[in-house]
């Protein structure tokens, strides 16, 4: 009994030695600590229901899960106060912004912007979250005539255009306005991993094991070289620049709100294999529409807001002033826990500086931390 026990702490013993290596070896490879890989997997087939067009598809109304909740206004979240009782911080936008991948829905950059906003004095506040990584513009805008305008928020985010992107890229001649994601492609969203990997996941040596043993997936593939991008464009704008003036009538302070991304245009040689350590093909999705993306919130800020007198809150630009950057991210473009942190520090000093908050209450706090 004595041996075995020997044996077993010296197994034990050997993996922590080889784990403590691996991390090591992360560190001088990538430039960056090691993180778990472990990611929420969303039961999507539970809580998307499929309903007539120009929807096709939405979240459905109060299902509860321990990962994700849906409210009375088919968004992701706690249940709102009654209406009129609190005022409402709206964001309008796509999968970044719903969250996916994050485990604990606590940690959503709308709850911690929530929690920012009672530690300074802000509790007559709430924030409601209707990010969704399914739907185009013009998908957004039948949601906000049919549902979203009876929120009727003090301020109003806008976060859209990528998926029209993406499906634009993809779809090539094929594609028109409003065209939605197919069924099967949203049903694909939902992904389960053994629960051998969800433990192995939280190791370094495995991480370094895969990447030396796997392919990388390949990106999204064009249908064919048409890429609409002018009509494209268009839908975008109009469906934003309706969303933007309906909501000014009922009294929002309306506002763009860009996406942050781990990649720039050009990335800079020092940061490249931070990336390789958040996604090895990241140079295929920089270099298709994801760059297309990011140009055209370039665009947005360039053209667009000044035209229509809207404030741009730039978060790919926050993001780069983030010195622990490249650690909060699960992939190029979705944020993991810290990356949630830093969006919700960066909206609530952009709302305050702003002015769209109580200018009564006090000054932001210097005990906000950089995530």
């Amino acid at each position: 009994m004595i041996a075995v026990l020997w044996i077993i702490g010296i197994l034990f013993l050997l993996f922590v030695l080889l784990e403590i290596g691996c991390r090591l070896y992360h560190m001088h490879r990538y430039g960056i600590p090691f993180h778990s890989k472990v990611v929420g997997e969303y039961p999507y087939s539970q809580f998307v229901e499929r309903v007539d067009p120009p929807l096709h598809y939405r979240f459905k109304k109060g299902f509860r899960s321990p990962m994700v909740n849906i409210n009375r206004f088919h968004c992701r979240g706690k249940e709102p106060a009654a209406d009129g009782a609190k005022k409402r911080i709206l964001v309008i936008g796509e999968s970044m912004y719903f969250g996916v991948k994050i485990l604990n829905e606590k940690d959503l950059w709308s709850n911690q912007l929530e929690r920012l906003l009672k530690l300074h004095g802000y509790t007559d506040w709430e924030v409601i979250n209707a990010g969704n990584p399914m739907y185009n513009t013009v998908q957004h805008r039948a949601l906000w005539e049919q549902v979203l305008h009876r929120i009727k928020p003090d301020i109003l985010l806008l976060n859209m255009g990528g998926n029209d992107i993406t499906q634009a890229w993809m779809m090539g001649s094929q594609w028109t306005p409003g065209i939605p994601w197919p069924w099967k492609f949203i049903m694909a969203l939902e992904r389960r991993s053994p629960w051998w990997n969800k433990i192995l996941s939280h190791f370094c040596f495995y991480f370094l094991l895969r990447r030396k043993t796997m392919t990388a997936r390949p990106g999204f593939i064009p249908q064919d070289d048409t890429f609409k991008w002018e009509e494209c464009l268009s839908t975008i704008r109009e469906n934003l620049r309706f969303i933007a003036e309906d909501a000014k009538k009922i009294g929002a302070n309306v506002g763009i709100l860009s996406f942050g991304v781990a990649v720039d245009l050009v990335p800079r040689p020092e940061d490249e294999r931070k990336l390789d350590a958040i996604q090895a093909n990241w140079k295929e999705h920089s270099e298709g529409n994801m760059g297309t993306m990011i140009k055209y919130f370039e665009a947005l800020k360039e053209e667009f807001c000044p035209k229509f007198g809207l404030p741009y809150i730039d978060m790919q630009e926050a993001f780069r002033r983030n010195p622990r950057r490249f650690e909060c991210y699960f992939d190029l473009g979705h944020w993991n826990k810290r990356g949630m942190r830093w969006v919700a520090k960066t909206l609530f000093e952009e709302l305050y500086r702003l002015g769209w908050l109580d200018m009564q209450k006090s000054q932001p706090k210097e005990a906000i931390s950089n995530p």
